[in-house]
């Protein structure tokens, strides 16, 4: 089980993404359009937002759990967009990543 949730993990495909073989990867892979060094930047950056998240969790700390990921508003929408990613670029690495069944479950298409 563990297993087959990191196959379908966001993240993980991102950071696998440079190592894959380009021959073998489709034309219309949208990380494609998107330049290898800020793809790892924008994974680096989802890693460390990872790891302030569960570093906090296991600590007496905890309560601050959601200020933790309201703080990560702020980053997403002022500091990511700085970092010299295109529109484009940030339309692909940070797309929605939930299947349509699970979007269509919780009130429709995006």
């Amino acid at each position: 089980m563990g297993a087959d949730a990191l196959q379908g993990n966001g993240i993980m495909l991102k950071l696998l993404y440079p190592m894959r073989d380009k021959s073998l990867t489709p034309a219309d892979e949208p990380l494609r359009k998107v330049r290898t060094s800020r793809l790892l930047l924008f994974v680096g950056i989802q890693l460390v937002g990872f790891g302030v998240t569960f570093a906090v969790t296991q600590t007496v700390a905890a309560i601050a759990f959601p200020v933790v990921i309201l703080l990560l508003v702020p980053v997403r929408t002022l500091l990511i967009p700085r970092l010299s990613f295109t529109p484009e670029e940030l339309s692909i690495l940070d797309g929605p990543t939930a299947s349509p069944f699970t979007m269509e479950s919780v009130g429709g298409p995006l």
